[in-house]
């Protein structure tokens, strides 16, 4: 591994280190002001885009420190070891979380989860029986997630996410530099 290389690793893991203390400041907001929010989609998806700007923050930040050009590659793979540090500190945490800190967190949240999603079946004039099937898939799909198995297959299932977003903020972060020929 070059030099560069590991200079690019050390601080996409550094900034993967920040995002990850964020999104734990930010969990641990959201846990005192309302811990059933921890089940709102409108909170997560929140939580998603912030976190996206910030890898793009990140990522354009490190470029100008290299000088102001990263190939997609070098954007990419930054992206990647981002996300991977920051989603391997934020499932670490959720773990002790739900599982050390407050251990009745998971009925809440689920119990939480399961309103929201019963609200929103209703409002699709869902039938009662499919509801019913569709509220018993949710509770458990739920009542493994917070265990160190769906924890771990939770981050597994992640890397495809984050291979995927890094792609697309590898493609913003990237810029060539005019002088290389191709």
């Amino acid at each position: 591994m070059s030099t560069n290389q590991n200079e690019l690793l050390k601080a996409a893991a550094k900034s993967g280190l920040t995002l990850g203390l964020i999104g734990i400041i930010l969990t641990l907001l959201i846990y005192f002001i309302n811990a059933k929010l921890l089940a709102n989609m409108w909170v997560g998806i929140t939580i998603l885009i912030v976190s996206l700007a910030l890898v793009v923050m990140f990522g354009v930040a490190y470029r100008k420190q290299v000088g102001g050009y990263l190939s997609f590659k070098e954007a990419f793979l930054y992206s990647l070891v981002l996300l991977l540090v920051a989603g391997l500190i934020g499932q670490s945490f959720n773990y002790l979380l739900f599982n050390v800190i407050d251990p009745d967190l998971p009925q809440l949240v689920t119990d939480a989860a399961l309103d929201n999603t019963e609200r929103m079946l209703e409002k699709f004039n869902v039938p009662d029986e499919e509801m019913d099937k569709a509220l018993e898939r949710t509770e458990s799909q739920m009542a493994n997630q917070y265990k160190i198995s769906g924890v771990a297959k939770a981050y597994l299932y992640s890397i495809v996410i984050y291979a995927v977003i890094s792609l697309i903020t590898g493609a913003i972060i990237k810029r060539r530099n005019p002088e290389e020929t191709i």
